[in-house]
């Protein structure tokens, strides 16, 4: 059988009333730096054992170099760039020319797709970052908390969990300075653009260990799995939330600050020790997700199922990836990526490829980064970076130019698949509809009408004779509700509504609206006669 028809066939449901769980660890701010991908001096036993296990991608990248728009991309399918939520951290409370602290707001169609599993019957927990560039709906998990465990669930429903792990956040770099290291700085190797120093050594040393630690916690989640008797009814995936915590990692829109591991491990160890070259994107990870449950995808998601029974047959071309404003510093950049080539298409060339981003200044190695680059002693890849102005246009051979240090523009040798890829960009942000050219507060200002954050209204209830239905007047709400919501039942939560109830007389149903984006309804309760 070919690949694609193993990746099909053996991830959907056990059985007809045996429902596949999922659990889903999600780390912080790592590049493929593990030992499975080949990284000579990392420690990582237990991530190398589940892609012996399981089936290890090696081409998967996020659509942003940093965490909430890759996040956002992670909820919904959908790039951050066609959903308002390109921009850093919109609820910073310092934004600038009036721009209020405000919630990216999709399109109506647009749910967190873990709705989607809550409608198929799964329990979903969430412990616990978000992070989404929107605050969370109610409808988007059973169980979204420091406590939320898939040992929480009522008995007999399957789960879908998220654990999300901070040891390898970029502020680790900082904040675990004086811990002891595993790997030795001696030991690490450098890349091209970073300069030979012990401080730099020092830090890249830090994030390595980091990484085992990491590992370590990813270990613990496992075992909880396996103690429950639960590991061979589980679809485990591992994960970063976008490329390296270091200087010119984090942020950036090379493989430096896209590239990510992806891990899958089925039950039973099938498919063990696969390495699959396929492009992937964030967008794409919510479609196989559900796909694997033997859940449809929505038509409006941009990615496209990889694994599992909706699996698309025709692998991804391209990799679109964008940076807009980064904390206080905006820039506007595009990028496309193959196999082969990356192309960037620079909108602000003025703005140098090193941005002032205050936060980072806390990387003792940025400082000793800036201090050489003053003092005259970096080369030239490792200046490249701190370039004052941008080319309206890079291109990249990631074969020969890995580290993306040479940029071969004007090459004609390159002609052909440069013209190939510069299409292939603009027709992508066509498709998507890419709000990155807007200013910010125009984008603001088309999401919340003068800066004020539009409000979903209450739902309403219809009874029928035998049934009742919910409603709401907002274009895309979602209905959580809850029926005698004060009476002391075990496991009594925010049930998501999507399809009619029976009716039970006397019983009070309490309900609440929410589209993604818009400020809650109030609760309003119905009482059934």
């Amino acid at each position: 059988m070919a690949m694609g028809g193993l990746l099909a066939s053996c991830t959907t449901a056990q059985t007809e009333d045996e429902k596949i769980n999922f659990l889903l660890i999600t780390v912080e701010d790592i590049s493929p730096m593990l030992g499975c991908y080949g990284d000579p001096v990392a420690k990582t036993p237990i991530l190398d054992q589940l892609a012996k296990d399981g089936v290890m991608f090696t081409n998967v990248h996020a659509p942003m170099g940093v965490c909430a728009p890759a996040r956002a991309s992670l909820i919904t399918g959908m790039y951050p760039s066609s959903i308002g939520a390109n921009n850093m951290r919109t609820n910073r409370t310092t934004l600038p020319d009036g721009i209020p602290p405000h919630e990216a707001v999709p399109p109506p169609e647009v749910k967190c797709y873990t709705e989607f599993f809550r409608a198929a019957g799964y329990y979903t927990t969430n412990n616990v970052k978000t992070d989404y560039q929107f605050n969370p709906p109610i409808t988007a998990w059973d169980e979204n908390a420091r406590t939320a465990h898939w040992q929480n669930r009522p008995e007999g429903m399957p789960f879908f969990s998220i654990f999300n792990i901070m040891t390898s956040h970029e502020s680790q770099i900082w904040d675990r300075a004086n811990d002891p290291v595993v790997i030795r700085p001696e030991d690490v190797i450098l890349p091209p653009y970073y300069p030979e120093s012990d401080i730099v050594r020092r830090d890249v040393a830090r994030a390595h260990s980091n990484n085992t630690i990491m590992d370590r916690e990813v270990g613990e989640i496992i075992d909880q799995l396996k103690q429950d008797g639960l590991y061979d009814k589980t679809i485990i995936v591992f994960y970063s939330d976008h490329g390296g915590p270091l200087p010119r990692q984090k942020r950036e829109i090379y493989d430096s600050g896209l590239h990510v591991p992806f891990i899958i491990r089925f039950p039973n160890n099938k498919l063990a020790g696969t390495v699959i070259d396929e492009l992937i994107s964030f967008v794409d990870i919510p479609p196989t997700l559900l796909s694997m449950a033997g859940i449809e995808p929505p038509d409006y998601m941009q990615g496209r199922a990889f694994c599992g029974k909706y699996k698309c047959e025709n692998p991804r071309e391209y990799i679109f990836a964008a940076r807009d404003r980064v904390d206080s510093e905006y820039d506007i950049r595009r990028s496309l990526r193959d196999h082969n080539y990356r192309y960037v298409r620079n909108f602000r060339p003025e703005v140098g490829a090193y941005q002032e981003i205050e936060y980072r200044y806390n990387i003792p190695m940025m400082k000793e980064m800036l201090r050489m680059r003053d003092e005259g002693l970096l080369n030239e890849d490792q200046m490249y970076w701190f370039r004052t102005t941008k080319e309206p246009e890079e291109f990249y051979d990631l074969n020969k130019d890995p580290h993306e240090l040479r940029n071969i523009i004007n090459d004609p040798a390159y002609a052909d698949d440069l013209e190939r890829m510069r299409a292939a960009l603009y027709q992508y942000m066509d498709k998507i509809d890419d709000k990155g050219l807007m200013s910010e507060k125009e984008l603001v200002w088309s999401m919340w009408p003068g800066g004020v954050q539009p409000a979903t209204k209450a739902p309403v209830l219809d009874q029928k004779e035998n049934y009742f239905e919910l409603t709401s007047a907002t274009e895309g709400a979602s209905i959580a509700y809850m029926i005698n919501r004060n009476t002391a039942v075990p496991h009594k939560r925010w049930l998501l509504y999507h399809e009619p109830l029976p009716v039970s007389q006397g019983d009070t149903v309490s309900a609440v609206a929410i589209r993604i984006g818009y400020k809650q309804s109030k609760e309003v309760d119905f009482i059934l006669n």
